[in-house]
């Protein structure tokens, strides 16, 4: 009942008049940025978030955000501005907008990073200005953000929350259930809280990057509390919830990760990085899977190729 309801409204939010969306493609991605700076192409629109293990460019039919109720959010919470609820404290593809909305728009040149795929989206609400910058390669299985948040008061105990409901076996399996868990073989579940299709065997993650200076940990949403098509108050993550490896459950659950970023001086920035990881093994999502770039494929090539002719000379 719940995807029914929720289906509904995302259908009336996509007749409503908005910016312009935007979409990334690689070999192995191919995501939407929505109005309201988060992953999607507002609403039930794709692209939300596709990914070919193959890295042929061939993204089919699948997508992990786009069926159903589609959830992919952030939110921000103070002692000035108390967590009252998703639609007061949190933008997301669904149309809450807490920071409110604008049109995505593509990074060149040195604000690019050197990456092949980049944009960026900016807003202002909360008693902060919050800019979310996405990047990644061609041959790149993640998605790099950059979530800057910059005071525009003073603000105390800010604590700051991404979420996604990732729903990859439903356009081709009409089953809206994954396999979820906090943490890998890598990773400590404070870091890493990942999914994956119970047919497709499609993996999303959220990963910490280690970088970071700012305490975090994560949570799997069900329906015992805030659901999976929702965004949790992130003081709740910060505590932590749901299974650790190698324990897993199994349902619509939704992943969320939570950062405690202290108290802001006026105008003060602070920048929390994180990636979505997608991948095929759940043990180990949160390494990264090296990808040749154009020129180390030639090279390989012209390496194959003489080794080739060394064996037929020898023969």
């Amino acid at each position: 009942m719940r995807k029914t309801f929720l289906i509904a409204a995302a259908v009336a939010f996509t007749g409503a008049a908005q910016a312009a969306p935007l979409t990334l493609t690689g070999n192995f991605l191919n995501v939407g940025i929505s109005d309201f700076g988060t992953f999607g192409s507002n609403g039930t629109n794709p692209p939300g978030l596709q990914h070919d293990p193959t890295g042929t460019n061939n993204f089919g039919v699948n997508d992990y955000l786009t069926p159903g109720a589609p959830h992919d959010a952030f939110g921000l919470s103070s002692t000035q501005f108390t967590w009252e609820g998703s639609s007061t404290n949190s933008n997301g593809n669904d149309g809450n907008s807490a920071f409110g909305s604008s049109s995505p728009t593509l990074l060149a040149g040195a604000a690019a990073l050197g990456y092949s795929n980049a944009a960026t989206w900016s807003g202002s609400g909360l008693g902060v200005n919050i800019t979310n910058n996405y990047f990644f390669n061609n041959g790149d299985e993640r998605v790099r953000i950059q979530s800057i948040i910059t005071a525009t008061q003073e603000l105390n105990n800010v604590l700051f929350g991404r979420s996604v409901d990732p729903d990859p076996d439903v356009n081709t399996n009409g089953d809206f259930d994954t396999r979820n868990v906090r943490g890998d073989l890598l990773t400590a579940p404070e870091d890493l809280v990942s999914s994956a299709g119970q047919a497709t065997g499609l993996t999303l993650a959220i990963l910490n990057d280690p970088s970071n200076p700012y305490a975090s940990n994560t949570g799997i949403s069900d329906d015992s509390g805030v659901g999976c098509c929702d965004i949790d108050d992130p003081a709740n993550v910060l505590v932590g919830y749901g299974p650790t490896f190698p324990s897993f459950n199994v349902g619509d659950y939704g992943l969320q990760m939570a950062w405690n970023l202290g108290d802001f001086a006026v105008d003060q920035a602070k920048t929390v990085e994180y990636y979505y990881v997608f991948g095929a093994r759940q043990d180990v999502i949160s390494e990264p899977t090296p990808t040749p770039e154009p020129a180390s494929l030639a090279l390989l090539g012209l390496g194959l190729g003489a080794l080739a002719v060394a064996r037929r000379r020898r023969a």
